[in-house]
């Protein structure tokens, strides 16, 4: 098992070649960050070289020719590098406040609830680590969480995070923060990890989120997200009405522009994930214990990629890896699905090993005829305003690169305990909390930062700024970033080292 959890110098370059980041120092060790992560994280700017690890598809742009988001100018600057799909351009709180959680506690002043229901730009940082408790609403859009700021052992929601169920609260950036809520008895049909029901423009990376009754990730309308790098997990089998309701990800019946790569979906009945609309990617996905996983639950339209992902089956179930369940029965004209080199792992079924058929390569019903399948991949780029291309890699890669990579970092024993099942086919569906979040995690201390302004003072004055000035952390870097959130994406990548 040690040898998938290193992140490798190849993983660092799938997510940062592209962008002009150092993968210099990345070692395969299994080592976690140290402090000095704040003094200078990534502070060099030497340009990798790509050296495989990829298989882009063709007219795709590999991770040595994707853009400098300052450079080029036909796309604004990502949410961060490594930023992909439908939610790649979300802005966040660009441009606006700095706004430091300075407490755990659930409420008052410092904590992350005054830091979400402020409202305006704002990107939100942690000088503490360890377990905020309750349930939190985010009222206001145009907000970047950056839970990767916070120092040593990460902060862990021991409740439901949401967005605010209207329209126009939208644009967030959220990343590397654990979302654990522990069933409190109220409606099992809406206790779900993530909601985020009704909110447009939204990018979760290396997010970890579990223990949802409903879903553990609900997107029910949400257009324009991308959920990347994540672990969805562990989803509940009891409290809901209907019964074992174990469920992953949903987006339908009014979602669409929905990009799911590089996510471990692993111990859920159904929903692994379930898409009602395109244009929407599955890419480079594992699911592991679960019995369907590709599936819509609703009324469905548009097109769909689904490569290069990797199902494998799990002890709690048979596993169905596809399975297009239109309720309006192909209704519409516009349906197409793309499948390609998507790995079955299903010793002893009709469905095992590459696939790229299934109409073909396994004789389970699929629900849908063959004509709608296409040969070749649907082009996104005009889909949307925002959507940039996925960098895929095969199957087998991906299997590897996700159980090295994916879910907040660093990982609890949640997230620890979901890769070691997914790598020795081991474990069971249902909740699993631990009494201590924490548990096998140290909690940090921040760095020194003078002027209050969310960047250390080490880093800078080697980056050539004022320790003392609060105002120059929007002074735009070469990167083509505004100074703290080169800080904190370097702060990101620095977790993975």
């Amino acid at each position: 098992m040690a040898s998938l959890l290193p992140m490798n110098r190849n993983l660092c370059l799938l997510f940062f070649s592209a962008f002009a980041l150092s993968c210099s120092q990345v070692q395969s060790s299994g080592s976690g960050p140290s402090d000095d992560r704040f003094d200078d994280p990534g502070g060099t700017n030497d340009e990798a070289e790509a050296d495989g690890g990829t298989d882009p598809r063709p007219g795709d742009p590999d991770a040595s020719s994707l853009p400098d988001p300052a450079t080029d100018p036909n796309e604004g600057v990502r949410a961060f590098p490594g930023a992909q799909g439908f939610g790649a351009l979300a802005t966040g709180g660009r441009g606006g406040q700095v706004i430091k959680v300075t407490t755990l506690a659930s409420s008052g002043a410092g904590s992350f609830l005054a830091a979400i229901n402020t409202p305006g730009p704002r990107i939100i940082v942690f000088e503490v680590s360890g377990v905020i408790d309750g349930d939190y609403e985010i009222p206001h859009g145009d907000v970047t969480i950056a839970g990767q700021t916070a120092p040593g052992g990460g902060i862990t929601i021991r409740g439901r995070l949401s967005g605010a169920y209207q329209t126009g609260v939208d644009n967030m950036i959220i990343r590397h923060l654990r979302v654990r809520p522990s069933y409190n008895g109220s409606a099992g049909n809406q206790f779900d990890a993530i909601q985020f029901s009704r909110n447009s423009r939204l990018i979760f990376d290396h997010v970890s989120a579990s223990f949802g009754v409903d879903e553990t990730v609900d997107l029910y309308e949400a257009r324009d997200v991308t959920v990347q790098w994540s672990t969805i997990e562990s989803s509940a089998t009891q409290g809901h009405p209907e019964g074992e309701h174990n469920y992953g990800l949903i987006n339908g019946p009014d979602g669409r522009r929905i990009s799911l790569h590089h996510n471990l979906f692993a111990h859920h009945k159904n929903r692994a994930p379930a898409i009602a609309n395109g244009p929407a990617e599955v890419v480079n996905n594992v699911m592991y214990n679960v019995r369907h996983g590709f599936i819509h639950h609703n009324p469905v339209t548009g097109k769909f990629n689904i490569e290069g992902n990797y199902f494998k089956k799990g002890s709690a179930s048979s596993l169905i890896p596809f399975y297009f369940d239109d309720e309006n029965n192909f209704g519409a004209n516009d349906i197409g699905y793309y499948l390609a080199d998507n790995y079955v792992d299903d010793p002893g079924s009709s469905c095992d090993g590459v696939v790229s058929n299934p109409w073909v390569e396994c004789s389970q019903d699929l629900n849908a005829p063959s004509s709608l399948r296409s040969q070749t991949v649907f082009d996104f780029a005009g889909a949307g305003d925002f959507h940039q291309p996925v960098v895929v890699e095969t199957s087998i890669q991906a299997y590897q690169s996700v159980l090295a990579g994916a879910g907040a970092h660093p990982r609890d024993l949640v997230s620890r305990r979901s890769i070691e099942d997914a790598d020795n086919r081991t474990g069971n569906w249902g909740a699993y909390a631990l009494p201590d979040p924490m548990a096998g995690l140290t909690i940090g201390s921040s760095p020194t930062d003078s002027d209050d302004d969310g960047i250390s003072d080490s880093w800078e004055s080697s980056h050539g700024l004022d320790p003392m000035n609060p105002l120059d952390n929007q002074t735009l870097m070469p990167s083509g970033y505004p100074a703290v959130e080169e800080y904190i994406n370097a702060l990101a990548l620095a977790l993975l080292q």
